[in-house]
């Protein structure tokens, strides 16, 4: 996993399909509308919505095998778990079409990061994660998120 912000982490550093995407992201907004948009055959974002509004329990985390995910929060702010998750238990095995599996996680072995705009969080498969859990500040209504992902083989 990666957190950093888009002024001083060098966005072309991680090769091509995640330079694509990191441009593409730079040119979105909160005013970018909710959907699904095609960046190059192994690039896409996805736009979203939702409220952060989930107490914190950690539990149940998502991780990808053929993507990475780049998510990035354009307005509001939400918490995000993670953890290192190869070792994890498989809970809901692993959807091909979806490219998502949960493990369960042990809350207090998770870690809590909060995703504001301007920043970003890189989540790799070997990182389970989730969000939608709500900030120290309180839950936050109408999120405005994107999710860039990106295929890894």
């Amino acid at each position: 996993m990666i957190a950093d912000c888009f002024t001083t982490f060098d966005l072309n550093s991680l090769g091509e399909d995640f330079a694509a995407a990191f441009a593409a992201l730079k040119e979105m907004s909160a005013a970018t509308e909710l959907g699904k948009y095609e960046i190059s055959d192994r690039v896409y974002i996805n736009v979203m919505e939702y409220d952060a509004v989930e107490e914190w329990n950690p539990v149940r985390l998502e991780a990808h095998r053929e993507y990475a995910d780049i998510q990035v929060v354009f307005s509001g702010r939400e918490a995000v778990a993670w953890v290192y998750g190869d070792d994890l238990p498989v809970i809901e095995a692993y959807n091909p079409e979806a490219d998502v599996l949960f493990r369960k996680a042990d809350p207090a072995a998770v870690s809590k990061l909060e995703l504001i705009p301007g920043h970003f969080a890189i989540f790799y498969p070997q990182d389970c994660h989730y969000g939608k859990f709500a900030p120290a500040s309180g839950p936050c209504k109408g999120v405005r998120k994107a999710v860039a992902k990106i295929k890894l083989n």
